[in-house]
């Protein structure tokens, strides 16, 4: 009588079984992944271009106008506008630095072309002319920087973009950043409208480059959620904090804000 086979098919799947299992109990960790190779990119036009999610709610596209641009990146011994330069210009515009340092002083103007520019002739040096009779003039002042809102507010409600016009009296680098806080809830029919809220829409940091006096046009587009805030607003507020420095090297900080009317 010929042996049965189920035995040695049992023996057969318990070894095969083994290694898996075995290997199972080892629990060995996943592959890492490799790091993406657009993810710096990505960081820097998050942070310069303004390409932006709903946490934040705003966006700053590029600038309108032949005055200047926008600086996305700035290449020198500091760094750039998200790396070492970034957060020198973050700490200024929050309050915890008093002024920009000459390093990212001198690597901001290279970056928009002006380091130099007034002392292109002779020996002088920025912001220092000699005049044809021999008198010198040492430019002691900072850029005056104004800033002017385009749109009313019931506009921005309905198409969710916010225009505003910065200008500068000189060649000079601003940075800015700044918030859009909706008004109170605007009645309609004498009932307050739903799902309204007064929080403030944050919006990135702009590093603006003014090869020469003239105003520029930023144009702030909001998320959804954003834009439904204030289009139930009877107006909203824009605060912003900015730091101009100039081809001299003068530099200011300044505080302020700006009603978007109904």
């Amino acid at each position: 009588m010929r042996p049965s086979r189920a035995p040695l098919l049992a023996t057969a799947i318990a070894a095969l079984g083994l290694p898996v299992a075995a290997h199972a109990q080892l629990g060995l960790p996943l592959p890492v992944p490799l790091p993406d190779p657009t993810q710096v990119i990505t960081q820097t036009t998050d942070t310069i271009t303004q390409t932006t999610t709903d946490t934040l709610g705003g966006t700053v596209t590029d600038p309108t106008g032949t005055v200047g641009s926008v600086i996305d990146t700035v290449t020198g011994t500091v760094g750039d506008p998200t790396g070492t330069v970034g957060q020198t210009v973050d700490q200024v515009l929050g309050g915890t630095l008093g002024t920009l340092p000459s390093g990212t002083v001198d690597d901001l103007l290279g970056a928009a072309g002006l380091a130099g520019k007034d002392g292109a002739n002779g020996a002088a040096g920025p912001g220092v002319k000699v005049l044809p009779d021999g008198t010198i003039v040492v430019d002691k002042r900072p850029p005056v920087t104004t800033v002017k809102v385009l749109d009313r507010n019931r506009k921005v409600g309905r198409n969710g973009k916010l225009r505003l016009q910065i200008s500068s009296d000189e060649p000079s680098v601003v940075a800015l950043i700044g918030t859009v806080k909706p008004g109170r809830a605007y009645h309609l029919h004498g009932r307050k409208l739903k799902q309204h809220s007064r929080k403030s829409v944050k919006l990135p940091k702009v590093v603006l480059a003014y090869r020469k006096a003239g105003a520029l046009r930023l144009t702030i587009q909001f998320s959804r959620r954003a834009q439904r805030n204030i289009r139930g607003s009877y107006n909203s507020t824009v605060r912003l904090s900015l730091v101009a420095v100039d081809v001299a090297r003068n530099q200011v900080t300044r505080k302020l804000h700006r009603v978007v009317k109904h």
